[in-house]
């Protein structure tokens, strides 16, 4: 139950999620886009069953010991996206069945993921990768978790224009903020202080996550955006 925003515009990729994890009535917070230390330029995110995603994470964090054991093997031809679709692969093997006997469709429900990352002198990239393991590259846009069916919304219209960075990562944020303002799935949304995890990989400079004056100055117009939409909702008014 999240809701992760991918769009590929014209000036790099940008990504944001909600950081909101609900299991029953426990809520807590944690960052769901996360860099994979051990590889410059990485950063992945995941949604889905909450154990599912967070033995993925786990598993990437552990790659390097994976690799040693022989569970996940080298393969040049098919770089870290390879690695990446066998583990979830290696994940469906063992939780598939188990899930299936208790009457979920784990090839459906149970996990989805992104892989952005920045090749040297060259634009970045960010695949899709499914509960069995089976990427596709992004070519315009793609959201994870129960949070696509809102976003979609917004975010189709506008994708027929020039997108960048700056406008996109906005949009998405105003996205995750409606959601959890209006209670339209109460699984999504920013921490308890109102932020939501923003990352930027421009075309020509190094990926970054978006923190400080920028977080803020995005925040700041998000909730201008919201004042409007509530007065349209209540008075049809879409002018301050």
């Amino acid at each position: 139950m999240t809701c992760i925003i991918g769009v590929v515009c014209e000036d790099g990729i940008v990504l944001v999620g909600d950081k909101k994890i609900k299991a029953g009535n426990i809520v807590r917070y944690e960052d769901k886009i996360i860099p994979v230390g051990s590889y410059k330029n990485f950063v992945v995110a995941a949604a889905g069953f909450l154990d599912i995603r967070e033995k993925f994470i786990q598993d990437l964090k552990n790659l390097s010991l994976l690799q040693k054991n022989g569970i996940i093997k080298e393969d040049p031809s098919r770089g870290f996206i390879g690695k990446t679709e066998d583990i979830a692969y290696r994940l469906y093997e063992i939780y598939g069945p188990r899930y299936k006997a208790k009457g979920y469709e784990y090839a459906y429900e149970a996990f989805e993921a992104f892989v952005c990352y920045k090749p040297e002198k060259i634009r970045p990239i960010l695949y899709y990768i499914d509960s069995v393991g089976t990427s596709s590259k992004v070519g315009e846009y793609q959201v994870l978790g129960t949070g696509k069916q809102y976003a979609h919304l917004f975010i189709k219209p506008i994708m027929m224009k020039e997108a960048n960075m700056k406008g996109m990562a906005l949009i998405a944020t105003f996205v995750i903020r409606l959601i959890d303002e209006h209670k339209i799935d109460d699984s999504i949304g920013p921490d308890d202080q109102g932020m939501v995890q923003i990352w930027k990989f421009p075309n020509e400079a190094e990926p970054y996550e978006v923190k400080g004056s920028e977080l803020e100055e995005i925040l700041k117009e998000v909730e201008v955006r919201l004042e409007k939409f509530r007065l349209f909702l209540i008075l049809g008014r879409t002018t301050l």
